[in-house]
């Protein structure tokens, strides 16, 4: 259920909407693609008629039985496009995704990654003035990752406003101009992402300590004194602060002779989401 959430996405950019399963991201897609009607409050699209809005949904849609090409040809055709018009709505369409080379591959023999591709080359066909991506990294390799930011990334230069629905941190960072954290149906944050990484976390680095198995004993001990937490399967340790690099040295050898590894990085969207979830809660009791 979305609670008063209030967004506006302009031509030419990408907006995500960024959160965990359950937060209500995929309902606001729904509203947004006019296939689901809000209770209360109204949405206002490009064109009255809600034309020029286009879905890659979570689940793909295209027909298994025809290649990614002959899909295109038929939704292309199903949006009044003819003749040479379709020809290039398709061509341009492949091309952003970088579909061209699983052309003639039906779509049932595909990955899931090549799927994703098409699924948002069938969105991006008969240029849409909003295009909506549904999860479009699930499941999806790191090639593939890429090739739909550049995808989404030439949309909006040509124009469209993007809407996108994830829970990929290091995509919607790479993809998105602005994004918004949904947390129970509520918009409680939106704004650039490196912007909003700066104010949360300033000079502050994640240092993670990643185990085959979970460290117990001393070793569990030294961890929690300065500062990590654990996962939930205990196999990953995390601490966002200073020092970060000294604090690393520090525990090389002790981490290193238990069969892990330190890693130190930037704070992402997801230590974001944590810490707002953590202040929400907070106030909340």
């Amino acid at each position: 259920m979305l609670t008063g959430l209030d967004l506006a996405i302009g031509a030419g950019e990408v907006y995500a909407l960024f959160g965990p399963n359950g937060a209500g991201k995929s309902t606001a897609a729904l509203v947004a693609c006019g296939l689901l009607r809000p209770t209360q409050g109204e949405v206002r699209w490009p064109t009255a008629d809600k034309g020029g809005i286009s879905i890659s949904p979570q689940q793909e849609a295209l027909f298994a039985n025809l290649t990614v090409e002959e899909n295109l040809y038929a939704i292309a055709r199903a949006g009044g496009a003819s003749g040479k018009l379709v020809r290039s709505d398709v061509a341009r369409a492949m091309r952003l995704t970088a579909c061209e080379p699983r052309a003639k591959e039906l779509i049932a023999v595909l990955s899931g990654g090549w799927r994703r591709r098409a699924s948002l080359a069938a969105a991006l066909v008969g240029r849409p003035s909003l295009v909506v991506a549904d999860e479009p990294t699930q499941g999806v390799d790191v090639q593939t990752r890429s090739a739909l930011v550049k995808a989404l990334r030439a949309a909006a230069t040509d124009g469209a406003a993007c809407l996108l629905i994830s829970h990929d941190a290091r995509f919607v960072e790479m993809a998105a101009d602005r994004v918004g954290f949904l947390l129970s149906g509520r918009l409680i944050k939106e704004g650039k992402p490196s912007v909003l990484l700066d104010e949360a976390f300033g000079t502050r680095r994640t240092l993670a300590a990643r185990f085959a198995d979970e460290p117990t004993g001393a070793l569990a001990k030294v961890l929690l004194e300065v500062g990590f937490s654990p996962s939930a399967d205990g196999s990953t340790w995390r601490r966002i602060g200073r020092q970060s690099f000294e604090v690393a040295r520090v525990l090389a050898d002790v981490v290193n002779k238990a069969g892990g590894e330190l890693v130190v990085s930037r704070p992402d969207l997801d230590d974001l989401a944590a810490a707002l979830n953590e202040e929400r809660h907070a106030r909340d009791h």
